[in-house]
């Protein structure tokens, strides 16, 4: 055999390595030190320049403070004798000047870097850092680096590739020559050639591999056609069926091996298979074959794993579950073959087939257990819907006679003169009070927990609800001569807000209820202040603060638990059902808003109430009512004498009262026993604002509203609902039948009158000369 023409490997390598090796370092050391010192040297001068500041940080603030130029300048110019130092400039804050500046211009030969930081006392801010330097210097030693690197580097590699050529001459190149000789003796059939002398490294291995390679080919062929007969007898004993299976190009289907197991499977001899597959498809069970065969084909298409279930059907009528799991492999002319076996699953198949029978007989009993409980869910509802009746019917009956009870009370009281039954008078209003706390707690826990508790969403102002607040406690503030402040925040003074303003008023008219019960001398104040503000939702905190005989610790963990009380021994001086706190908890809970208290014992309490509210629209918000802090009834006397207004009412009692509360407040009062004599009066009179009750004989209140609301004269005229039920149910209605608010029985005449300051200032924003009209 002849040889072609070579060339030198040797001098292949020394080029190679000449221009593989040594350029490339030279290359790549030049570009690392290019790169990379520089990034360490700018490092470098960072933290010198960092440490420079820390030390000028550290020293100058007492310095600085103290206006010690002189000392302030030692400190700089030790910092300026480092020759990189440019300029150091220490300004005062407070007179806005340089205090110190020393600086070296002819330093500057190359860029500069600056740095500045604050000189701090404490956490106050006093002057300020400003510090220069140049790197030149640094430059100028990069660049002695870099030649140094290179001839170092270049030296170095370029005897080491000398010596790296002259080894791999005679410990590589030599003896590859010689296993060539080798190799090409064995290629002509000279197997009893042999090498020229023996090595102990790599390269005389490789000689006795190359001496053993013809025994290493025989052994394994012997070894594959051992494996082969292996294979063949696990096929044979595999539990199943192993099969492979064409698909000419024709379309025709032929087993090109399948096991002896098929003789259990479908009692079919492998030769009976091997010719074609007509005789398997003959087993298939008639309804599953055309699925088999489609399947078959749909696989072959897409080259798609074949996974299918079917059924094989004998002679006998038996019948066998069988599962195909294949992989298609694509051949040459439009063939496929699928490699796979075949496994029973009959025992599968029934078990399935009694678990579906399981899941139909569990539906059936689901279905039947859904239709019982839909009839509990229904008897449930009806009585939640019954307890709601009982709960309104029982609030109107109670409500009826407390407000008779805290109207005349509060009549007589007004007109008595004598100090003693002055007293006894009082004893029976805190004790009406009290019993309509009672039921207004019960009712509201009552709503809470049945889901029913709806907030409003309607436009507010902080500072009505803080003045609302203070007029309805002046009085019993004033019988115990504290004093009621108000600390309003000034941004919430005129801003309007959107959100449940009874709500509000009512977890605070709580606070600051109990304030007013446990303080017995000093003050009371009410707070609101803007926490923060964020894309028109405005964080509130409200708070109320007194001077009274404050709350354990111990206490204070349990103070907003439903029916807790900070005491709760029969010896206790307060009164109280232990409602209140809980109540106002789930308020604040229902509006996104927390609850809580800071308090000690002697030291007065603080109770806070947090919440999120949306500012109302600016160009649709109403101006706000102007605050005062004289008695509501006054104002009324003042801005509304002789107002006339009509009190729709069919309760004896209820009609003495509330005419005797209008009257004190200078309105003049007309009354209608039903809500027909209501409208007639109404279509004959002028009226600033109707009272209007909606339980009556002949026309009750909502179709009354609805009445009224159909006059020409009645379409802007304030009507104000005055029922005892106090459910929301009860206020939607009123609202949904055209009445503008709603008062809820027994009537407090502090928020009788403030109600009826807010509508007929509206009304008379709206009709000039209102309290001329009577």
């Amino acid at each position: 055999m002849s040889r072609k023409p070579y060339s030198s490997l040797f001098v292949v390598l020394a080029t190679g390595a000449s221009i593989g090796l040594l350029l490339p370092a030279l290359i790549i050391g030049g570009f690392w030190i290019g790169w990379r010192e520089p990034q360490k040297a700018d490092q470098t001068q960072q933290a010198e320049l960092q440490a420079k500041l820390d030390v000028l940080a550290s020293s100058l603030p007492e310095l600085l403070w103290n206006l010690d130029h002189v000392a302030a300048r030692e400190v700089v110019a030790a910092i300026v004798k480092s020759p990189e130092v440019v300029r150091v400039t220490v300004s005062d804050t407070s007179q806005g000047t340089p205090f110190i500046e020393m600086g070296y211009p002819e330093r500057h030969k190359g860029q500069l870097i600056e740095g500045e930081r604050d000189i701090l006392r404490g956490s106050s801010k006093i002057g300020h850092i400003q510090i220069e330097l140049d790197d030149h210097l640094a430059r100028a030693d990069l660049g002695r680096q870099r030649w140094l690197y290179g001839l170092t580097v270049g030296g170095q590699l370029l005897i080491s590739l000398l010596l790296v050529l002259l080894l791999l001459n005679s410990r590589l190149l030599r003896p590859l020559r010689e296993l060539g000789s080798f190799a090409n003796d064995l290629a002509q059939g000279r197997f009893n050639t042999s090498l020229r002398r023996q090595r102990n490294d790599e390269i005389g291995r490789l000689g006795e591999d190359l001496e053993h390679m013809r025994d290493e080919l025989q052994q394994q062929f012997e070894a594959q056609r051992d494996l082969i007969n292996r294979l063949r007898g696990m096929a044979e004993t595999v539990p199943g069926v192993v099969f492979q299976l064409r698909r000419h190009a024709h379309g025709g289907f032929a087993f090109v091996y399948v096991s002896e197991a098929v003789r259990e499977y479908l009692r079919l001899s492998p030769s009976q298979l091997a010719e074609q597959a007509d005789a398997w498809f003959e087993r298939l069970h008639p309804q599953d074959r055309e699925a088999v065969r489609d399947s078959l084909v749909n696989s072959a298409l897409q080259l798609s794993p074949w996974q299918q279930e079917f059924r094989t059907s004998y002679a006998d009528g038996s019948e066998r579950w069988l599962y195909a799991n294949a992989i298609a492999q694509a051949e040459d002319g439009g063939a496929v073959l699928w490699h796979g076996f075949l496994t029973d699953i009959s025992s599968q198949r029934r078990d399935a087939m009694e678990l579906e029978r399981y899941r139909h007989h569990l539906e059936e009993l689901v279905q039947a257990r859904t239709a019982e409980l839909a009839e509990a869910s229904q008897a449930a509802q009806a009585a939640s819907l019954a307890k709601s009746a009982f709960l309104a019917n029982m609030s109107h009956e109670i409500r009826t006679p407390m407000n008779a009870i805290i109207g005349l009370t509060y009549l007589v009281r007004r007109d008595s003169r004598e100090p003693e039954q002055q007293e006894r008078l009082r004893k029976v209003a805190d004790a009406a009070e009290h019993l309509l706390l009672v039921i207004n707690n019960v009712l509201d826990l009552s709503k809470i927990e049945a889901g029913k508790l709806q907030l409003e969403r309607a436009e507010f102002n902080v500072g009505q609800v803080l003045d609302g607040i203070q007029s309805m406690l002046a009085q019993r503030a004033a019988d115990k001569q504290l004093r009621l402040e108000v600390d309003l925040d000034p941004e919430l003074a005129s801003r309007p807000l959107m959100g449940d303003a009874q709500r509000i008023t009512e977890v605070l008219l709580n606070f600051a209820g109990n304030a007013v019960k446990f303080t017995d001398q000093g003050f009371v104040r009410l707070g609101a202040r803007l926490e923060s503000e964020r894309e028109g939702v405005l964080q509130l905190r409200f708070e109320v603060q007194d001077s009274g005989i404050g709350i354990d610790p111990e206490a204070q963990a349990r103070l907003f638990q439903d029916f807790e009380q900070a005491d709760s021994s029969t010896t206790r001086r307060y009164g109280g059902t232990g409602l209140g706190l809980a109540i106002c908890r789930r308020l604040a809970h229902l509006m996104h808003g927390e609850v809580g208290v800071n308090s000690s014992p002697g030291q007065g309490s603080r109770f806070w109430f947090s919440l999120p509210l949306e500012q109302a629209d600016l160009k649709r918000a109403r101006a706000p009512l102007a605050l005062s802090r004289q008695p509501i009834a006054q104002e009324l006397q003042q801005q509304f004498p002789g107002t006339r207004v009509l009190l729709v009412e069919d309760n004896v009692v209820n009609q003495e009262v509330a005419v005797a509360l209008l009257s004190s407040a200078g309105l003049a009062v007309d009354v209608a026993g039903d809500g027909q004599q209501a409208v007639d009066m109404v279509r004959q009179h002028d009226y600033a604002l109707v009272l209007m009750d909606v339980q009556m004989p002949v026309m009750d209140g909502l179709d009354a509203s609805r009445a009224i609301r159909a006059l020409p004269q009645g379409q802007g005229l304030p009507i104000l609902a005055m029922t005892a039920n106090a459910f929301a149910e009860e206020r939607q209605r009123c609202l949904d039948a055209g009445m503008n608010d709603h008062v809820a029985k027994p009537v407090v005449a502090e928020q009788l009158f403030a109600t009826l300051r807010l509508w007929l200032t509206r009304a008379q924003a709206g009709r000039p000369g209102l309290s001329d009209s009577a």
